[in-house]
């Protein structure tokens, strides 16, 4: 009863916090910033969904190696060096903004975007306190999440008035922020040194793949993978479709519905795993997701598209985290890391089809449709997930809470 807590808001975990939040914020710009300028420049929505298709592809290939990389540098230095070549791709715009050569861009900001993204989990899992993981990990995640959510929003109602060149300029402040941040960040735990201390290293005498893939954690894998393909579509046309229905930048409104409704999800669906595990959640996750893309391509009205944005928040609040968390119980403790990396992968694979394949869908059928079929991935989530989810007990003292990473 009297047992002392560790503390876990310390200023450490503040500045790795704001770091992340303003960092996510700016990534999100930018990626809903790039599809509606070249929307301006061509009427093919691939050509605009190529631009997150080339960043998560170029992210991708550059996810099997980060772990490497972070392992043999300095992770502070590693943080301040890639946060200054994200600076300077995003400064590349300034130079020439033509279709090839802002792909050229998202290309190189892909190998930015992974490494910044793995840099971020991976130290703020170290300054969490042991006996507080969960909570912190959770808190951390509804910063890159809310991050995640306004980014779009600012995005498409700044460019509603102001050019894409002064948004450019903005997202560079934002991420100069970050910067200044970085500088005061410690990247090693005292959590981790004393595991360090605890747990001499074992060599390395496994074969590199089988830290890549565990079969176990397939499933909610590929669940997560299809919500960032329907994810992919909101935040890469919702700005188009917007112009589509004569709704304008005020289409935005959809992320605000989202970002409060993941909010107020996220607040309590990490106890209800604890307690009755993922079923009773990723069920109604998937029909809520169905149902909000559904409603969106046929909005016609602000009151529609904020229905819309609450449903499909639900989802977003739910299935990523919640089958992180569930992919997390069904691996042993030294194969969490390699759970942890197929996400990652198969979440930047879900982004990179999802752009690139629901722009080709809206070339032929147009955005309200585009998001009205997207909601069959959905659908595909919750049939794969009743057929291939098996009843099984959760030892949620090995487990953190959910929300690990968004």
């Amino acid at each position: 009863m009297g047992k002392i807590t560790a503390k876990l808001w310390t200023n450490q975990y503040v500045i790795i916090v704001l770091l992340s939040l303003v960092m996510f914020c700016a990534f999100y710009m930018i990626t809903a910033g790039f599809p509606i300028f070249v929307s301006t420049v061509t009427d093919n929505p691939a050509v605009a969904g190529t631009m997150t298709t080339t960043l998560m592809l170029s992210s991708l290939i550059t996810r099997f190696f980060a772990s490497i990389i972070i392992q043999k540098v300095h992770r502070k230095l590693l943080l301040i060096i890639s946060l200054v070549y994200f600076l300077g791709t995003v400064g590349l715009t300034f130079v020439n903004d033509s279709v090839g050569f802002l792909i050229f861009i998202r290309a190189l900001q892909g190998i930015g975007f992974c490494m910044l993204t793995t840099l971020v989990f991976t130290i703020s899992s170290n300054i969490v306190p042991k006996s507080r993981l969960g909570e912190g990990l959770v808190f951390f995640a509804m910063s890159t999440s809310v991050g995640t959510t306004i980014g779009p929003l600012i995005a498409i109602s700044y460019l509603a008035n102001f050019s894409f060149h002064s948004l450019m300029l903005v997202t560079l402040g934002l991420l100069t922020i970050s910067l200044v941040c970085s500088f005061f960040t410690k990247t090693n735990g005292n959590r981790e040194k004393e595991e360090e201390k605890k747990q001499p290293q074992k060599a390395d005498d496994e074969p590199f793949y089988k830290y890549m893939f565990d079969k176990r954690v397939l499933l909610p894998c590929i669940l997560v993978s299809l919500n960032y393909m329907t994810i992919a579509g909101t935040v890469n046309f919702m700005g188009p479709f917007g112009k589509e229905i004569n709704l304008g930048g005020s289409i935005s409104q959809f992320f605000i519905a989202q970002g409060i409704t993941m909010v107020i999800f996220r607040s309590f669906s990490g106890k209800i795993f604890d307690r009755f595990g993922h079923r009773i959640l990723m069920i109604p996750a998937a029909i809520s997701g169905t149902a909000g893309l559904v409603l969106l391509g046929f909005a016609s009205s602000m009151l529609t598209v904020w229905i819309s944005g609450a449903l499909f928040g639900i989802a977003f609040a739910i299935i990523h985290p919640i089958g992180q968390a569930w992919a997390l119980t069904l691996v042993p403790e030294e194969k969490k890391a390699t759970a942890n990396s197929m996400l990652l992968i198969f979440i930047d694979s879900g982004l990179a089809i999802g752009s690139i394949g629901l722009g080709f869908l809206a070339n032929y059928v147009g955005y309200a449709w585009t998001f009205t079929y997207s909601g069959a991935l959905m659908v595909i989530i919750l049939i794969l997930y009743l057929f291939g989810s098996k009843k099984q007990p959760i030892d949620t003292k090995q487990v953190p809470s959910p929300s690990l990473t968004d």
